[in-house]
């Protein structure tokens, strides 16, 4: 059966306002988030600070690309998915290196916790994009136990 030209053109329509909202979201508001958590870490000197926002851009950039590059609806949200399982899996192992650096040390790097904020930032960016059916389905999958 074919598509008539209203449905294709409200198909693409919605298409590239998901693309839209994903670049949106994915760009200004998140890199705002990340000066200001990094401007609270008073300690850290100017090249620290750069490097952790150098790693959260270039995890960011690494996945909006592959978003941006999706040609369709289908693609787009595949892709969401599997950025976010892929950066909440990314905070899972920051958090367990901070847990065992608590535990050995009784204090994590300091680096090693920003990046770790900075991280759940696009987590926390990228969720809304998803069904909460989505986002439960992948939480859960997550937190399984290995057997």
């Amino acid at each position: 059966m074919e598509q008539d030209v209203g449905e294709s053109t409200s198909v693409d329509s919605a298409f590239e306002g998901l693309k839209q909202r994903v670049e949106t979201a994915l760009r200004d508001p998140l890199e705002e988030q990340w000066d200001e958590v990094l401007g609270q870490w008073k300690e850290a000197s100017s090249s620290e600070r750069q490097a952790v926002r150098q790693y959260a851009t270039e995890l960011r950039d690494r996945i909006l690309d592959s978003l941006l590059a999706a040609d369709t609806a289908d693609e787009l949200r595949r892709g969401l998915a599997l950025g976010y399982a892929e950066m909440k899996c990314h905070w899972t192992m920051l958090n367990t290196r901070i847990q065992h650096q608590t535990a050995q040390t009784g204090r994590p790097e300091e680096p090693l916790i920003y990046r770790a904020t900075c991280v759940s930032l696009i987590v926390q960016t990228l969720e809304p994009l998803l069904s909460r059916e989505h986002v439960e389905d992948l939480a859960s999958f997550l937190a399984e136990p290995l057997s």
